[in-house]
C-alpha cells in the first residue's frame, strides 16, 4: 500500500481520490486504502469473495468509504461512473486471468472509460522469456486462532510464444483445524506475456504506458523475466 500511494502521489494529477481494484478478491488492499482515507471500489467474479470483503470493511469501520459488487473484468462499467476513478490497480498477475487479446482489450476499454482525466491504472505483472523460465514452486503458510493453512503452488510456464501461452498453475491447500485436516487441490491457467507482447497489447489498447515501478513504488526498467508494476494512463 505504501508503494501504491507513492505511485499515486507521483502520477495522479487532479483526479478524484477514488481507488478501484478489479478482481479485488477479499478486498485486503482496499480495506487498508479505505483506512487511510481513500474512497474505494472493488469487484470480483466470486460472490463469496465480495460478501467477505463487505463484512471485513464493516468490521474495520470503513464501510462508509467502500463499495463492493460482483462483476467481471471485461464488463463492469454499469457499476462505476464514467470519469469517476482517480487511481486503479490490479496486482500480482491477476490481469493474466484474461485469456485472450479480445478480453484484455475489453478490460482496458472499461478502465479507460471509468478513469478520470489525470488518473492512472497500475498493473502488476510478471513477464516471461519463453523457454528460459523453469517450473517453479511457492510455499505459503498462515494461521488465525486455531486454524492453520499451508499452500503449495507449482507453476509450469509455457515455452512457445506461438503456442497457447498459458502458464499452468497447480495449488494444494492444507487446512488444519481442531476437528481435523482438509485438503483442497485446484488448478488454473494464467496467460503469459513477454516484453514485446505486453507492450504491443498496451499499444493496441485505450491506455498508454506512463511509467514502470518496482514493488517499492520506485521507477525502474522493465525486465523479463521479472515482476513490475506498469503505470498506465488514458490514451
Amino acid at each position: 500500500m505504501d508503494a501504491l500511494e507513492a505511485i499515486a502521489a507521483k502520477h495522479v494529477a487532479g483526479a478524484p481520490d477514488v481507488w478501484l481494484e478489479p478482481a479485488c478478491g477479499s478486498g485486503r488492499y482496499l480495506r487498508v486504502a479505505a483506512g487511510r482515507g481513500h474512497s474505494v471500489v472493488g469487484f470480483d467474479y466470486e460472490a463469496g469473495m465480495v460478501e467477505y470483503a463487505r463484512e471485513r470493511a464493516e468490521r474495520a469501520g470503513v464501510a462508509d468509504r467502500s463499495l463492493f459488487f460482483v462483476g467481471d473484468m471485461r464488463d463492469f462499467g454499469a457499476h462505476v461512473g464514467k470519469n469517476s476513478v482517480g487511481f486503479a490497480f490490479n496486482l500480482i498477475n491477476t490481469f493474466r486471468h484474461l485469456e485472450t487479446d479480445v478480453d484484455a482489450l475489453r478490460h482496458f476499454e472499461e478502465i479507460a472509460r471509468v478513469l478520470a482525466p489525470g488518473g492512472v491504472y497500475v498493473v502488476g505483472i510478471s513477464l516471461t522469456v519463453y523457454g528460459l523460465e523453469p517450473p517453479s514452486e511457492d510455499v505459503w503458510e498462515g494461521a488465525r486462532g486455531r486454524c492453520r493453512v499451508s499452500q503449495v503452488v507449482q507453476y509450469m510456464p509455457p515455452t512457445d510464444p506461438d503456442g497457447d501461452r498459458m502458464e499452468q498453475v497447480y495449488s494444494h491447500l492444507t487446512i488444519e483445524r481442531p476437528r481435523g485436516e482438509e485438503h483442497r487441490p485446484s488448478h488454473y491457467a494464467l496467460r503469459a506475456y513477454d516484453l514485446d507482447q505486453w507492450r504491443t497489447l498496451i499499444g493496441r489498447s485505450a491506455l498508454r504506458e506512463v511509467a514502470v515501478a518496482d514493488q517499492e513504488g520506485e521507477a525502474c526498467e522493465a525486465t523479463a523475466p521479472g515482476y513490475s508494476m506498469w503505470v498506465l494512463g488514458r490514451g
